[in-house]
Order: structure tokens, then C-alpha cells, then sequence
């Protein structure tokens, strides 16, 4: 992956996972929301809903990313190894 550096794992972030359909990942600061959620479609073979960008104070872009399919998020989280 080029634009996504790694997934954003937190309290937080594992709420949003569990309730919302949601995973947190930190981009490259250039990126922009369409080649955040193209690059995550295609890494992960999943429908993205939505994406959302936040910079944070030490410079990092942090995206949230939104997915069509019920449960995705907790899915792709149990392959990557974050349980």
C-alpha cells in the first residue's frame, strides 16, 4: 500500500469497529479521500462508504473509514490480527 501507512488502533477506534462499521487508518498527509478509499477497496475487497480525514498535531492524516457491508470492519480487523 502507497497512501496507507497502517491501521489507527485505539480504544476509540475499536468502538467504532464494534458499533458503527468503522476502522481508523493513518494516510499518507498527500492523500485525499478518493485514493484513501480506492486503495482500501482494493487491499481489502471491501465497499467503502464513506471516508473521513483529520490531521492530527504531530502531522499525520488520520482517515475513518466508513464500509457498506454489515460487520466489515470487525472482519478485516480479525485478518490483519488486530484481536
Amino acid at each position: 500500500m502507497t497512501v496507507i501507512k497502517r491501521p489507527h488502533i485505539t480504544e476509540k477506534s475499536m468502538d467504532l469497529m464494534d458499533f458503527e462499521n468503522k476502522m481508523q487508518f493513518v494516510a499518507e498527509p498527500s492523500a485525499d479521500k478518493a485514493e484513501i478509499a480506492e486503495e482500501i477497496e482494493k487491499a481489502y475487497d471491501a465497499e467503502v462508504a464513506d471516508v473521513n480525514t483529520a490531521t492530527t498535531m504531530t502531522g499525520e492524516k488520520k482517515a475513518t473509514v466508513e464500509f457498506e457491508d454489515e460487520d466489515v470492519a470487525m472482519d478485516i480487523a480479525s485478518r490483519m490480527g488486530a484481536f
